[in-house]
């Protein structure tokens, strides 16, 4: 049985509103780089600089906070096994801080009539190498031992496994090089957004999870 935690965001990208005045105040590559840096890097300069309303970026990220945390609970119910919130609040703290690690370059590859393509160059870390590895490494554990019951076995394995994914995300380290999405954009609200929030989110995920 294989756990991935490879969480994508387009659903959450829909959530970003602009109240920008006037023409952009910034081009196409600056606003795709700020989305990326509100959700990988948990950045909110560069969205704030774009003009994105501080209650509308606390609601962007609540909303992923608890997508994140619920697919999470969602992964564990399948095993048959709840999973405590302390050890929820410190896998998702562990995901952050290796998402924290990632970085990203944007280039405009063109740009015409309220029209622009832009190429992000970001670097990326084998989530779901990570999370199998993890959950590998966990059952060999358990195999080693003996328990009065089958259900205390899951329960012993799904901690060692939760344990095993923490450390993994703690220790990860970006790769050197990159991996590239193409990001088509338009001008919305007197601010360049991806001319579609889902597919984005979608290539955006793939990325940084190293499988693009």
């Amino acid at each position: 049985m294989k756990k991935y935690f490879s969480i994508l965001c387009c659903s959450i990208l829909c959530m970003i509103f602009f109240t920008s005045c006037n023409e952009p105040k910034k081009n196409a590559a600056d606003s795709i780089k700020a989305i990326y840096e509100l959700y990988i890097l948990d950045d909110t300069e560069g969205i704030t600089a774009l003009g994105m309303a501080e209650e509308d970026i606390n609601a962007a990220r609540k909303t992923y906070d608890e997508s994140l945390r619920e697919t999470i609970r969602a992964k564990f119910s399948a095993s048959g096994q709840e999973i405590e919130e302390a050890v929820l609040d410190e896998l998702c703290e562990a995901r952050k801080e290796a998402l924290s690690k990632m970085s990203a370059t944007v280039e405009i590859i063109s740009e015409a009539h309220g029209k622009a393509t832009v190429v992000v160059h970001t670097t990326y870390f084998d989530e779901i190498g990570l999370d199998a590895d993890a959950f590998y490494d966990a059952r060999e554990i358990a195999q080693q031992n003996t328990f009065p019951s089958v259900k205390e076995q899951q329960v012993f394995l799904m901690d060692i496994y939760s344990q095993n994914l923490i450390d993994a995300y703690q220790n990860v380290a970006p790769s050197e090089k990159t991996t590239d999405i193409t990001v088509e954009c338009v001008v919305q609200d007197h601010t360049w957004v991806p001319a579609n929030m889902s597919s984005f989110g979608s290539d955006l995920a793939l990325a940084i999870a190293g499988r693009k």
